[in-house]
């Protein structure tokens, strides 16, 4: 569902996508991790701040620099 919603251009979808990937995150980490390497670049920054709440600094700040502004 993520995949399919991942450049959805409304803030409540990117919401909840952020926080669908965010809750999943902490059941199966790699599974996020894999996901960000793969659509990171792509996510609107909304998505992407929601998604990577629970990671640490490092993580996040190298997510945050992959995504356009």
């Amino acid at each position: 569902l993520a995949e399919i919603l991942v450049e959805d251009p409304h803030d409540l979808v990117q919401k909840a996508v952020g926080g669908l990937l965010r809750e999943a995150g902490k059941k199966d980490p790699a599974a996020l991790l894999a996901f960000l390497d793969r659509h990171a670049a792509r996510m609107p920054r909304t998505m992407l701040r929601y998604a990577i709440e629970h990671l640490g600094e490092d993580r996040r700040a190298r997510y945050r620099a992959a995504t356009a502004p």
